[in-house]
C-alpha cells in the first residue's frame, strides 16, 4: 500500500509541476518576447532627444512612429519639467491620476489605490536619457496591449490541456489495471475456472500486483476444489450403483424363494426405496457432469422440438385433467444441447403438472427478444412465497409444502434445470403471476 501510495503521489506532484513548469515557461517567453533591452532602448532613447534638440518636434514624432512599428509598442517622452513631447499617458495606465503633466506623477501613480502596481505599469519600461545641457527626458516604452492580452488565454489553455493529459495518464495508470482484474473476475465468477490475471500485472511489486497474485492463488484453489468435489461425487455416486445392484438381485431373490405373504409388502417397500435410491444417484452424476458443461450442441428446430415435450407431458398428465398447451411461433432454431435442454423444459413442465393438480392448466409461450430465446412455463397453482423464489433452484431444496405433499422428488430437478441453462450462457428465473400460480422464464441466447 505504500508503494502505491507513494508511486501515486510521485505521478501528482510530477504531473503538477510540468503543468506549473509550461504556464511559468509561457508567461517569461512572451514577456521577454515583449521586453525590449535597455541598451536598445537607450540608443533611441539618445536618438529621439538628439533629434528633438536639433530639428524640433516634427521631426521627433516622425522618428518616433518609426521606432513604435520597429518596436510594436508605444513610446512616450517627458521633458524633466513633466511635459509630454509626443501623447501623453493614456488613463488606465495612472489608474485614477487625472493631473497627468510630469513624469514624477506617471511614476507614483503607477502603482493602484492597493499598493500593487497596475498592470500596463508593470509591463512598461522606463529609461532616463540626458540630453545637452544635461537636460533629463524620461523615455516610457509601454508594449502594444494585443500582445499581452494573448499571454494570459494561452497560459490557461495550455494549463488546462497538461491537466486534462496528466489526469488521463493518472486515471490509466490507476484504473487499468483495476479493470482488468475487474474482467477476470467477472469470467471466473461466471464459471470460466481456467480465467486468471496476466503474469505482466501479476508481477507488479505494488499493491495491485499482489493483489492480483492473491487472485490467481485464489482461483487455483477453487478450481482445484470444485474439481475435486465433482470427482468425488462422481466416484462416489459410481460407488453406490455397485451394492444398489448387489441388494437390488439379493431382494428378487428373497422374494422368489424364501418369502412369505406377510413379507412381501416389506419387500415390496425396499424395491421402492431402492429404487427411489438409484434416481437420487442418476440425478447426482448428471448434476456432476453439468458442472463440467459437457454439452453436444447442434441446431435444433424449437418450435417442432418444443411440440414434441408438450405432446409427451400431455400424455403423461391425462388422466389428472391437466391441460398443457404451448403457443408462439419464434424463435424458429436454437443453438444447443437438445437432449439436456429437454432435461431442463421436462423438470420445469413436469413440477407445474404437480402443483396444478387435478385440472390444472399449464402455458408453454415462446418468444424472440434481444437475441434471446424465451420459453415460459405458466401454471395455476398455489404459487411459491416470494422469500423462497430464489431458494427453490438451489439442489435438494423442498418448500415444506412439497414435503407434507410427499411428492417423491428430492429437490434436484429444478437445479438440474438451472445447470442446464447456466451451461448454455442463459439464465433461469421463477415469479408469481399477479392471477395466481407460477410462471418460469428459461432465457437462451440464440448465438
Amino acid at each position: 500500500m505504500k508503494s502505491t501510495f507513494l508511486r501515486v503521489f510521485l505521478v501528482v506532484l510530477l504531473s503538477n509541476t510540468v503543468v506549473v513548469s509550461i504556464g511559468l515557461g509561457i508567461v517569461e517567453f512572451v514577456q521577454k518576447h515583449n521586453q525590449v533591452s535597455a541598451d536598445l532602448l537607450g540608443d533611441i532613447g539618445v536618438q529621439l532627444v538628439a533629434g528633438y534638440e536639433k530639428f524640433g518636434l516634427a521631426a521627433l514624432k516622425g522618428e518616433a512612429e518609426k521606432a513604435e512599428k520597429r518596436l510594436s509598442g508605444n513610446i512616450y517622452l517627458y521633458q524633466e519639467n513633466g511635459r509630454p513631447l509626443l501623447k501623453p499617458l493614456p488613463r488606465n495606465f495612472r489608474e485614477n491620476d487625472t493631473s497627468g503633466t510630469t513624469a514624477g506623477s506617471a511614476l507614483s501613480k503607477g502603482a493602484r489605490a492597493d499598493g500593487r502596481p497596475a498592470a500596463d505599469f508593470l509591463h512598461s519600461q522606463f529609461i532616463q536619457v540626458i540630453g545637452a545641457n544635461n537636460v533629463q527626458y524620461l523615455l516610457i516604452f509601454r508594449p502594444n496591449p494585443e500582445i499581452d492580452s494573448l499571454a494570459p488565454g494561452l497560459v490557461i489553455a495550455l494549463s488546462l490541456l497538461g491537466l486534462l493529459v496528466s489526469s488521463g495518464v493518472l486515471a490509466y495508470w490507476l484504473l487499468g489495471p483495476l479493470l482488468k482484474l475487474q474482467r477476470v473476475a467477472r469470467l471466473f465468477g461466471q464459471g470460466d475456472m481456467s480465467a486468471r490475471v496476466e503474469d505482466k500485472l501479476a508481477r507488479r511489486s505494488d499493491a495491485v500486483g499482489k493483489l492480483a497474485q492473491e487472485f490467481n492463488e485464489m482461483a487455483v484453489r477453487i478450481d482445484t476444489l470444485l474439481s475435486s468435489k465433482e470427482r468425488l461425487m462422481r466416484d462416489v455416486s459410481h460407488e453406490l450403483r455397485t451394492p444398489l445392484a448387489r441388494m437390488e438381485v439379493a431382494l428378487t431373490i428373497a422374494e422368489d424363494k424364501f418369502a412369505v405373504e406377510s413379507q412381501k409388502s416389506y419387500l415390496c417397500r425396499i424395491r421402492t426405496e431402492l429404487h427411489e435410491l438409484d434416481e437420487l444417484i442418476g440425478q447426482v452424476l448428471t448434476l456432476s457432469r453439468l458442472e463440467a458443461a459437457a454439452l453436444s450442441k447442434e441446431t435444433v428446430h424449437l418450435q417442432e422440438w418444443l411440440d414434441e415435450i408438450v405432446a409427451d407431458v400431455s400424455f403423461e398428465s391425462q388422466l389428472k385433467g391437466i391441460s398443457v398447451t404451448k403457443s408462439g411461433t419464434l424463435p424458429k432454431t436454437l443453438l444447443g444441447d437438445p437432449l439436456q435442454l429437454r432435461h431442463a423444459i421436462e423438470n420445469v413442465l413436469r413440477n407445474a403438472c404437480f402443483y396444478a393438480g387435478e385440472g390444472g392448466i399449464i402455458e408453454v409461450a415462446t418468444e424472440e427478444k434481444g437475441g434471446s430465446a424465451l420459453i415460459f412455463v405458466r401454471d395455476n397453482g398455489p404459487g411459491v412465497p416470494e422469500e423462497k423464489l430464489e431458494k427453490i433452484f438451489h439442489a435438494f431444496y423442498r418448500s415444506s409444502e412439497a414435503r407434507e405433499a410427499n411428492s417423491g422428488g428430492f429437490g434436484v430437478g429444478l437445479t438440474i434445470s438451472k445447470r442446464i441453462i447456466h451451461a448454455h450462457n442463459g439464465c433461469i428465473e421463477a415469479k408469481n403471476r399477479p392471477q395466481g400460480g407460477l410462471e418460469v422464464c428459461f432465457k437462451v441466447p440464440l448465438v
